[in-house]
Order: structure tokens, then sequence, then C-alpha cells
């Protein structure tokens, strides 16, 4: 589910047929176009329903398949079913002409075509006091998906929420997968993609097929428990384990993923051959300027440090304050223009002359003499 694309060969395929899947993506459009338009300017009657529902099949290249023997138990009114894409509602009207709670306000006519019904959704109070007054008003069932997010049905599923199964006692169950020929290896959905982008795929592949399984009508007063008692069900059907996952946690790995993308993004961006080069002139600059006031230091001292702080005045504290160890330079050709030559003289035939001194002494003179240089440089007083 994390990506919508394979990788390697298989997407040579993909490539191959995007031509086609164009053309298809434009053909659709317009039809589902023109059956918006009827959809409004006609009046609701049945035949007007299952016009636009066949042009909606084709529109969103949807096929459905029941198993032969399967039949749906019309005891329960409430149907519950695992969520697989931004389409199911649409595939389960097909079967079931039952209707899925939304919050899009379109004409009844298209509403029901399209197997949604707008109802308050402000709130889980409202909701569940709308679904108990369609009830009792209309002769349609209800369809939720109590995951309320889409996987991609090849592990487990998400913690179904128990609200659902508080309108009613008794829930018929319903198990959908979702498939896509083999040569358009096109995911159904994939993590944190919206739904029009999920729409704009399934007018691109050839076809969408989706499956349904009917399972044994589940009664019990504790909605808890019958929660549980469906979502084991629907998961030892489709092979997938139950999960302690919900669409919380979907939501916090989809935030997390983005993060962490965006960043690799940045990562790319800095590590590319035209910012490398700018970086590495930029700290050779930094290196240069700190040689200028301490050019008994090595390079590579001064550069190990500048890589950690990126600061020239903060690598110079460091290495006067003796933070930064190391080894004077027996010779060094860099010297401080803003010193006096004869001053820098003076201090080299004093260190060529004191060798019997002790290294802590030579290098306690050093950084004195390396101070007083960076005062004259910097025009510091009282320091």
């Amino acid at each position: 589910m994390l990506f919508r694309f394979p990788s390697g060969w298989r997407l040579l395929s993909i490539l191959l047929y995007t031509p086609v899947g164009i053309i298809f993506v434009l053909l659709r459009l317009l039809t589902a176009l023109q059956l918006w338009l009827l959809a409004s300017l006609l009046s609701d009657c049945n035949a007007l329903r299952v016009f636009l529902n066949h042009g909606f099949s084709f529109a969103f290249g949807i096929v459905v398949k029941i198993p032969e023997g399967e039949v749906q138990n019309h005891q329960s009114r409430i149907i519950i079913a695992n969520n697989v894409s931004v389409l199911d509602h649409f595939a389960l009207y097909k079967i079931t002409q039952a209707l899925t709670p939304s919050v899009w306000e379109l004409s009844t006519t298209l509403s029901n075509a399209l197997g949604l019904q707008m109802m308050d959704m402000s709130s889980k109070e409202a909701l569940i006091t709308n679904i108990k007054q369609f009830l009792s008003t209309s002769k349609s069932n209800i369809v939720l998906q109590p995951e309320f997010s889409t996987t991609n049905s090849r592990v487990a599923l998400l913690k179904f929420n128990s609200w659902p199964f508080t309108i009613e006692p008794s829930v018929q169950p319903i198990a959908i997968k979702a498939w896509r020929p083999e040569f358009i290896p096109i995911r159904v959905t994939s993590l944190a993609s919206t739904w029009w982008t999920d729409v704009f795929w399934f007018m691109f592949v050839p076809y969408t097929v989706f499956t349904f399984k009917y399972l044994k009508v589940k009664q019990n007063t504790n909605s808890e428990v019958l929660a549980r008692e469906v979502e084991k069900d629907i998961t030892s059907v489709l092979g997938l384990k139950t999960s302690s996952h919900t669409v919380s946690d979907k939501a916090e790995f989809e935030k997390r993923c983005i993060m962490e993308k965006t960043q690799s993004r940045r990562l790319s961006r800095r590590s590319s051959p035209n910012s490398q080069i700018v970086h590495s002139i930029e700290v050779q600059r930094m290196v240069q300027q700190v040689s200028e006031v301490l050019p008994l230091v090595p390079h590579n001292v001064i550069l190990r440090d500048l890589l950690k702080t990126r600061n020239v005045d903060i690598t110079i504290a460091n290495i006067l304050d003796g933070i930064v160890t190391y080894t004077p330079g027996s010779s060094q050709t860099s010297v401080a223009p803003s010193a006096p030559f004869n001053q820098v003289q003076t201090s080299t035939v004093k260190d060529n002359s004191s060798s019997g001194t002790s290294f802590q002494e030579r290098k306690a003179k050093m950084i004195r003499e390396a101070r007083e240089r960076y005062i004259q440089k910097h025009g510091l007083k009282n320091c």
C-alpha cells in the first residue's frame, strides 16, 4: 500500500499502456460528465437509476462479481464491510442496493446511482440518529465500513470501530476484494493518496474487479463483542489477521512517512553535485579565514572543527581556548597578512631557537601570540 506502482520490469508495461490509459481517462471523464448532467436535468425514476448505474460502471471501469450460490440474508438492514477503495460504496450498491452515508450534497438521482445517501456527519451521535431515522422511513439498507479508511487487504485490517454495531443488534457482514489485470499492476490505493487520484487510476486502468462474499449474519446486544466477532469473520475469509491499529494510527503513520519523504528530498538536493561544489568552496573560504589568524594550526584540524561548528569565530575560539587539540605544523607558509612581518619573523626565530623548551610551553606561547594577532586583526581592546 506504500506505493501505487511496482518496481523493475513490471513498470515497463505501465509505460507502454499509458497512451491507451489516457484515452480511457478522456472517454470516461466525458461519459461521467454527461451522466452528471442527465441526473441533474431528469426527474428521479428507477429506469434512470439503472441507466446511470451502468453508465458509471463504464466510467469507473468497475466489474462486480459474486460467487455462485451467494445470497444476501435480509434479516439485517445494516451491512458491514471492509474498506479497500474509495469506490466501495458504488460496487456495494450494485449488488446490495444499500446506501452509504455521505456528506456530499448531490441530487437524489445521482446520489442513489452512486450508492450514497447524504447525512449529518458532524458527530458520531448525529450520524447514528440520522441512520436510525433513515431506516425507519426508507426501505433501503445502510452500508457501514468500520475501518473508516482503506487498506491493501494483504496483511491485516484496521481495527473495527464499535459504534456502527450500536445501531442494531444484528448485522450482515460482507468481505470485499478488489484486483486489477496483471499486465497493468497499478494498485487500487496507496499511502496518503487522495480520493480524486484514486478515481483517476480507476479510469486509467482497463477495469477493476470487485468480488464479494456474504457471511453469516451476526447478532449480539454487546456492540464491542459484535464488532470483534464480525472483524474476526471477515479477516478469516480474506486470509488476513486482526490488528490493534486504528484509523488514527494510520493517519499518524502517513504523516510520518510524508515528513520523512520531504526530509529525504531536501537531503538529496543538498547532496547534488552543484550543492557539493558550493559547500566545498564555502568551507575552504572559512578554513582560509581561520588560517590567517592561526597560521601554525594545521588545515585538517581547522577543517574538522569547521565541519562541526560551521562558524569561523567559534572555531577560532575553540582553538585558542584549547578545546581543539592538535600538534603544530613543522613548517607553515600561511601568514596572517594583518600581522607585522617582523613580529611573525621574530616569533618564528624564537620558536626555532627554543627547541629545548617543552611542547606545552611552545603551545602556550603560540596560542598567546595567535590571540594577540586575532585582537589586532579585529581591532579589539581590553581583552
